[in-house]
Parts: structure tokens; C-alpha cells; sequence
């Protein structure tokens, strides 16, 4: 049986010391121990992934276990740890030393037990104090190779900080070599390991690493990487979101590499991978060019990665201050008043009421209020304030039905059709103008390379004449080339493609989270969609849409998008 020690070489393991990971033989040799035998607690940990994956925790227990029964400690308790960094994690955020000091504190064993004293840990400033707690609590502190640690002189303190501070020296030597290695690795364009992309696949070539151990390399998986294209053309040429990606895949019945849905956050992660275009890259390094690994070209790369880009900013600016409000009300920031036109602000309101008994009953309400009406600031015929739950009801119904609609009916692919098609005729014109263009080009070049001829006294064409045909030349090539320019300035098509696409798909995603999303997603999303929302006596609440998102649904008029609402008062 082979495991692997601390350095990650191979150890092969005696059938003799394998049985003592039987918990069977273990007891029956622990049984021969006197009742009164001290207590102990054995704790392992391994800290990297690999020693995760080549499980070097048996070669910790065989060790630990013999150690104890040497002893003659009889063992009540094993704890481990796969995969926790001992430099890295907090002992306050390590399940199995919270453990232990409660186990401690209850007086459940006396003797605690490591492989090594960096398993407690490896941070100078702390894991020191950490020993030093079970010590002072009268748990004695072993390890196999270092024996017993005390703690009863200051030469012993300066002792334990001494040995913590060489361990974490050492694990920082580690870290400093194994980033250099990675750094080898990827610039010699091999794959270090780790994550495999979408798109890719980690298979056995032959490779071998320093131990003669065989390691993998990436290539191209044929069938991910047409999916990985096909999201990447339809970001950069059709302006599709991350949400509508996300979709597409799930509708495919794909799933990501922990086998979860994809979500837009996928997505974004894939179009931001530089990798697909042909570079093995990490924190540390960056490969040179490999065609091999190649799924996208750096054009198309960069396409869909200034789509999200261009995305992300237009958010960014449309958010309206709304999002950023605790206020409990859903429109605060886009409510106006109707009568005065003066934002209102939003508020919780305490109203008093007094009973037939006489006593004061009082009740708090989100409010809206108009502050130029309220302060007599401006003339206002209006009223002061308004109870937001009646104003916010009016929105949500008008929102609701928007969304109704956008889910109800599918996104209707025959604008996109006729938008192509007229595209084709488009395209038709284009190819027709270039081989205008080349023909005119071809002809004032043959009357350009005439002249020399004609210098020598071999043209058939006079000077005159040769003058006057390079010139119609050059005027054809001219209009040629400004016939082209405008059927380019007049091409549209495509940016109205992504538009519509852009809208759909950003509609469907909110109408599929608005119900169960939080106050303050819901105030972002309104803020995105609402220009603003007017409020009037009797509470007539008009909603003005945002003109881009009005003329997508279909709604007449020029910006000034009205759906009125009526709710008495």
C-alpha cells in the first residue's frame, strides 16, 4: 500500500503498520492498557488538496497510533482536518481546535497528540498562544517527532514561539517554490493543474512531472467548445445577456462542472476567461500562444467582453438612488408630484388617533411626501402626503402586467426576421458597391499604367484623351466608395437586432425574479424601468415608462409613456 508523506513522495507502507488503520486491531491493542491508563486525543491535518486527494492522513495515524500505545496513553478521541491551511486559517475558524478546546475545557482528555506541532498551525502570531492555551488548561502537548512541549519557563515560551516561527518560514519557502513551479509549468505551455475551464478537457499525454509521476494536460473538448463559441458570438453579435446564456444551456439540459444550472455569473466568468483564446493562464503566469487551445480568436474576445462592459456601465448610470435607499417604500426617488412636479421623498409616518374613550391610538405609515407643498416652498395645489402602500399597489399592478406579457408571449421572432432579411438585401448591396469600387479602381489603374506607354510613343491613346478617361476613372471610384459609405452609415440592422434581443431578455430576467427578490432589487429594478411615477389628489398615479422600454412594448407616444391608474381616496 502506497501513501505519501509530507513532501508528496511515495511511501509504501509494511503490512504490519497497515493494520494499525484497522480501528479493530487498534482496540484490541488499546484493551491491554490499564483502566487508568492517561488519556489522549490524536489530531491530523493535511492542508493542500493534493494531500487531500493521496489521503496522507493514514501515514499521520500509523505513526500517532503506535506513538500512543508506546506510551501507553489510551486513545478517547481522533480528530482531522483535510484540506485546512495551517498558515492561512485562523485557529478561530478551524472547526477541530474549537473542538478540542471545548473538549479540553470538559475535561474529556489529558494528553493532546500530533503528527508534528505545525498540525495545530503555521501563524507565527498566533499558534504559538494556541499550544500554550491546552498547556495552561493541563493538557500535555506531544508530538512524535518532537516529543513533549512545556511551557514552564520563559525559555520554554521563547522555545514554542521559535519553533511556530520556523514552521511558518518554512511554509512560506513552500509557497515561494510552488508559485515559481506553476510559473514554470504555464510558461512552458503545460497545464499546472486545478481547474479545468469549460471547453477543455485534462487528459493523460504522457507528461510526467520531477517524481516520474504521470500528469495531465489540457485539450480542446470538440462538443464544449462549440457551446463556448456559440455564447461568445451571441454576446459580441446579438447583445444576448448572461441571463439568457445561462438559460440556453440549462435548456440544453448542460450543467456546469460541479453539476449545478448555470446563472449569468457563468457566463460572465466564461466571456472574461482570456484563456479561450489560446493562452494557459494563472495569477502567477501567462503561456505564450498556443493554436491548439485556441476555441476563440481575440477579435471575437474582445467583441463580447466590451458588450459587457458597455452593459455594465449603462446599469451602473441608470441606477437610480432608489437602490441605495433602507426606506421601506418601493418607489422613493422616481415619485413625483403631480401637481407641482417636485420629487417627493419617502418616509415612515406616525399617525395619532383618538378613540371614543378618549385614548391615543397610533399607527406608523410609509408616507410620500411633497416637501415644496409641505414647506410652502412652491405653489402646490396638491397634497402633502400620500400613504406609499396605495401608490406602490397601482405600480406593481402596472408592472405585473408588463411582465405578464413579456412572459405570456414568446419573444416574437419575426421582427428579427423581416430585420434580417432586409439585412440580406443589404449585404447584397454592399458585395455590389465593393466590385463597383474594384472595377473602377482596375480601370484607373490600367489608364494610369498607360500614360508610361503613351510617354514612349507605343499608346494608341493621346495624351488628352488619357487625361480625361483617368479622371472619369477617378470620379467613378469616388462615388463608388461614397455609395458604399452609405449604405455602411444606414446599417443598422444589427444594432437593432441586439436592441430588441437586449430588452427581451433583460425583461424576461426581471418579470422571473421581481416577485421573490428583496425591497432593495425591486426599488432597482422599478429605477431602471420607471422614468418617473406621478401622484395626484384622489391618488391618480401615473406611471411614465422609460422611452426606450415604452417603445420595445409597444406603447404609443414619444417618451411620455402614461399607463393611468385611479384609486379613491
Amino acid at each position: 500500500m502506497v501513501y505519501w508523506d509530507e513532501q508528496g513522495n511515495t511511501v509504501e507502507i509494511s503490512k504490519a503498520d497497515q493494520l494499525w488503520l484497522d480501528d479493530g486491531y487498534f482496540k484490541t491493542q488499546q484493551a491491554h492498557l490499564p483502566p487508568d491508563a492517561p488519556r489522549a486525543a490524536l489530531s491530523y491535518r493535511v492542508s493542500t488538496k493534493g494531500q487531500v486527494d493521496h489521503n496522507d492522513i493514514p501515514m499521520q495515524k500509523i505513526k500517532c497510533r503506535k506513538f500512543a500505545q508506546q506510551q501507553g496513553w489510551r486513545v478517547v478521541m481522533e480528530k482531522a482536518e483535510k484540506g485546512i491551511s495551517g498558515s492561512k486559517v485562523s485557529a478561530s475558524k478551524r472547526d477541530v481546535i474549537q473542538e478540542l478546546r471545548q473538549e479540553a475545557g470538559n475535561g474529556s482528555f489529558d494528553i493532546l497528540l500530533v503528527y508534528m506541532f505545525d498540525r495545530l498551525g503555521r501563524i507565527e502570531s498566533e499558534t504559538p498562544f494556541v499550544l500554550e492555551w491546552f498547556v495552561q488548561h493541563g493538557i500535555q502537548m506531544w508530538s512524535v517527532h518532537e516529543g513533549q512541549q512545556r511551557i514552564e519557563s520563559h525559555g520554554d515560551k521563547l522555545m514554542n514561539y521559535i519553533r511556530f516561527w520556523q514552521a511558518a518560514g518554512e511554509s512560506e519557502k513552500t509557497s515561494i517554490r510552488t508559485r515559481d513551479r506553476i510559473r514554470q509549468i504555464v510558461s512552458s505551455g503545460h497545464f499546472a493543474g486545478g481547474f479545468v475551464p469549460y471547453g477543455y478537457r485534462a487528459v493523460d499525454k504522457g507528461r510526467v512531472n520531477k517524481r516520474d509521476q504521470p500528469v495531465k494536460d489540457l485539450e480542446i473538448d470538440p462538443e464544449e467548445a462549440a457551446w463556448v463559441r456559440e455564447v461568445f458570438e451571441k454576446v459580441a453579435n446579438e447583445g444576448a445577456s448572461g441571463y439568457a446564456m445561462a438559460r440556453m444551456l440549462n435548456d440544453r439540459g448542460l450543467c456546469t462542472r460541479q453539476g449545478a444550472r448555470f446563472q449569468s455569473v457563468n457566463i460572465r466568468r466564461m466571456i472574461r476567461h482570456e484563456g479561450y483564446t489560446g493562452y494557459l493562464i494563472t495569477k502567477a503566469a501567462r503561456s505564450e500562444f498556443i493554436q491548439e487551445l485556441q476555441i476563440v480568436d481575440e477579435k471575437l474576445f474582445a467583441r463580447a467582453n466590451e458588450v459587457i462592459d458597455c452593459r455594465s456601465k449603462k446599469l451602473a448610470q441608470e441606477k437610480n438612488i432608489a437602490a441605495k435607499t433602507n426606506n421601506p417604500t418601493l418607489l422613493a426617488g422616481i415619485v413625483v408630484c403631480a401637481h407641482c412636479g417636485a420629487k417627493m421623498s419617502a418616509f415612515l409616518h406616525t399617525d395619532r388617533y383618538k378613540l371614543a374613550d378618549g385614548t391615543i391610538r397610533e399607527k406608523v405609515q410609509a408616507k410620500y411626501n411633497c416637501y415644496q407643498r409641505g414647506q410652502k416652498l412652491r405653489a402646490c395645489d396638491g397634497q402633502s402626503l400620500y400613504l406609499a402602500e396605495r401608490v406602490d399597489a397601482v405600480v406593481l399592478e402596472v408592472v405585473h402586467d408588463i411582465f405578464r406579457r413579456i412572459q405570456q408571449e414568446p419573444y416574437d421572432r419575426s421582427i428579427e426576421q423581416k430585420l434580417r432579411q432586409e439585412n440580406g438585401e443589404r449585404e447584397r448591396q454592399k458585395q455590389a458597391a465593393e466590385k463597383k469600387i474594384k472595377a473602377a479602381q482596375y480601370k484607373q489603374k490600367r489608364y494610369e499604367d498607360e500614360v508610361i506607354r503613351c510617354l514612349d510613343g507605343q499608346s494608341r491613346f493621346s495624351e488628352e484623351m488619357l487625361a480625361r478617361l483617368i479622371a472619369e476613372a477617378e470620379t467613378e471610384v469616388r462615388q463608388a466608395k461614397e455609395e458604399y459609405a452609405e449604405l455602411l452609415r444606414n446599417d443598422t440592422t444589427r444594432a437593432t437586432i441586439q436592441q430588441i434581443r437586449s430588452y427581451y431578455d433583460e425583461f424576461l430576467g426581471w418579470a422571473n425574479e421581481f416577485d421573490l427578490a428583496t425591497i432593495p432589487r425591486k426599488r432597482a429594478i422599478l429605477g431602471q424601468l420607471i422614468e418617473k411615477v406621478e401622484v395626484g389628489k384622489g391618488y391618480k398615479v401615473t406611471v411614465h415608462l422609460r422611452m426606450s422600454y415604452a417603445q420595445f412594448l409597444g406603447i404609443e407616444g414619444n417618451g411620455e409613456i402614461q399607463v393611468r391608474k385611479d384609486v379613491c381616496a
